[in-house]
């Protein structure tokens, strides 16, 4: 299981995570990357690598 969070302060509402996430984990709510499906992240990071803002952390629960 991942704990995934958003640093809304940084996200920039750009999407790249939420096109990129192969687990669907993501969706735009107001303009900022939000996990609504952290249940699916498979824990590839890749949505971290696609973050221009470094406003997303994975980590291990």
């Amino acid at each position: 299981m991942w704990h995934i969070s958003v640093d809304k302060k940084e996200c920039k509402g750009c999407g790249e995570c939420v096109d990129g996430c192969p687990g669907e984990v993501y969706e735009l709510i107001e303009d900022k990357a939000t996990p609504v499906n952290s249940e699916e992240c498979h824990g590839c990071f890749t949505c971290m690598e696609l973050c221009e803002e470094d406003a997303i952390t994975v980590e291990d629960k």
